[in-house]
């Protein structure tokens, strides 16, 4: 209560206190802006409306696009059960188009599955909407993190809890690896929906879903020949960030002469200083690949931090048409 209450006040405090002493400012004005500020994070206001410092106050966390969850509730869609009896939300191709592919998307922290479906919240211009960029023999499936109580307290959909606030590093091993069974688990399922052909299955997804994704692919990839993987703003899974057997998942498959030509596309944010920095956790992520994986593509994006919003699809529709290009015809 008291750091929830006093330290967004202390922090206007002493910076008012400093510029009114150095610039003669009128302290007053400050103290209002920060009552504002303090009403719109009690009310539990989407981050973009709060400066940086106040972002800090009340807990930053490591997310993308960190709006409430109560906010977005109202807006999603819920899909119902798939034929298998899962939970997860999914798009089939379009009526009457065969199947060509499969891409598994993953959602990023405090998120759903659901919120990318058609009319949703993140559905954008993503492939498996309607519209000129619709791939109506693509088959998406959209699964839903469980909500993971974190250690400063919240409770939201997560595919791993954090070890701290201010950090990306997985913080329950166990976490990750209920993700990584239960990740599998679908993966398999729709290798075998598609009898087998792994290539025709591609896996994706945005921020902390883009670096769980990505770890999956790592795993899988060489087991089960999988297609490739497309992804925003997330890093390379390392056992130092706390994704165990992710450094030899990664040397086998560079070591594997086939499955090392396969696309692995990743859309950078380098503007973003707080929820996953590049120069800090990006950057240094792919140096341990940096020359070996040939399919590697970079595209670096600037201007909007690590909010991208339709640029996540941007980049999946350039990737599904290049390397998925049955699914458009």
């Amino acid at each position: 209560l008291l750091h929830y209450t006093l330290s967004p006040w202390m922090t206007c405090f002493a910076q008012t206190w400093q510029i009114h002493r150095k610039r003669h400012a009128w302290p007053p004005l400050f103290f209002v802006i920060a009552a504002f500020l303090q009403v719109l994070a009690f009310f539990d206001c989407p981050e973009f409306l709060l400066p940086r410092v106040f972002q800090r106050s009340f807990g930053s966390f490591p997310a993308p696009t960190r709006r409430s969850q109560r906010y977005w509730r109202s807006l999603r869609r819920s899909s119902g059960e798939g034929e298998d009896g899962s939970e997860d939300a999914f798009v089939d191709p379009g009526e009457g188009h065969a199947h060509a592919c499969t891409l598994i998307y993953l959602h990023g922290y405090t998120r759903t599955g659901e919120e990318y479906l058609p009319n949703s919240t993140l559905g954008f211009c993503m492939p498996w909407c309607s519209g000129g960029d619709r791939a109506e023999g693509l088959r998406v499936v959209l699964p839903t993190a469980k909500p993971l109580m974190q250690p400063w307290g919240e409770c939201e959909t997560s595919w791993y809890s954090y070890a701290e606030w201010w950090h990306n590093r997985v913080g329950n091993p166990e976490t990750l690896a209920a993700t990584r069974k239960r990740l599998g688990d679908v993966v398999r399922r729709e290798v075998a929906r598609l009898q087998g052909d792994g290539r025709r299955v591609f896996l994706g997804g945005a921020s902390q879903g883009c670096t769980v994704a990505l770890d999956m692919y790592l795993r899988l990839a060489s087991s089960l020949r999988l297609g490739g993987f497309v992804g925003s703003i997330g890093f390379l899974p390392s056992d130092s960030k706390g994704f165990p057997g992710s450094n030899r998942a990664l040397y086998t498959l560079l070591k594997d002469a086939e499955q090392v030509t396969r696309p692995v596309w990743l859309q950078c944010a380098v503007d973003d200083k707080y929820d996953v920095p590049w120069n800090s956790v990006v950057q240094p992520s792919l140096k341990r690949c940096e020359g070996r994986l040939p399919g590697l593509v970079l595209r670096e994006v600037y201007g909007r931090g690590h909010h991208i919003e339709e640029w996540e699809a941007h980049v999946v529709n350039d990737f599904l048409r290049e390397h998925a290009p049955d699914a458009y015809n």
